[in-house]
């Protein structure tokens, strides 16, 4: 019997062509060549994947840009590095990065504020809140409060009787 190929399967034809070098540097092949000279040749490695990336997709050495000048601020708490930032891109070519920084003009205070004071947080508000929609779901069908009563009930039931404390 004859065997067929599969009806959704990619036309050779149409499928990506990844450069050799690159197969070899994402390591997917691995030759004896390769393994003893990783280290030496790791950083022309990345500077290959760099030039490749940089002239299949022209925005690539943009967004590089855009990133380093983001955590250039963040990392350092300069709310007047935000501004700088801020100027920079509100007007960008690519309207995703000049929206993301015009988003940051919109809650201009709030970030500045995350910037001077990063000791303060509100992880505890967000796990509380995190815990109440996780009941919310768990109860939000036609039962409503007596399945969220049922199911407190149970989880009382089910736990384990403390042991005594011995204190002779």
């Amino acid at each position: 019997m004859h065997r067929q190929g599969k009806k959704n399967a990619v036309p050779v034809n149409n499928r990506m062509k990844i450069p050799l070098e690159l197969v070899d540097i994402l390591n997917w092949r691995n030759t004896e060549r390769d393994s003893q000279n990783h280290a030496a040749n790791e950083v022309s490695h990345e500077a290959f994947v760099d030039y490749f990336l940089s002239t299949v997709h022209p925005v690539y050495n943009h967004m590089l840009q855009f990133g380093m000048d983001y955590h250039d601020f963040m990392d350092n708490n300069d709310p007047d590095g935000l501004l700088e930032f801020i100027d920079k891109y509100k007007d960008d070519s690519y309207w995703r990065l000049a929206k993301f920084a015009n988003g940051l003009t919109k809650d201009l205070d709030a970030v500045k504020n995350t910037l001077l004071h990063p000791d303060i947080s509100n992880g505890m508000t967000e796990g509380i809140n995190s815990i109440i929609k996780c009941v919310k779901r768990v109860c939000g069908g036609k039962a409503k409060i007596d399945l969220l009563a049922a199911k407190m009930l149970l989880r009382h039931l089910n736990k384990p009787a403390r042991a005594a404390i011995n204190t002779s």
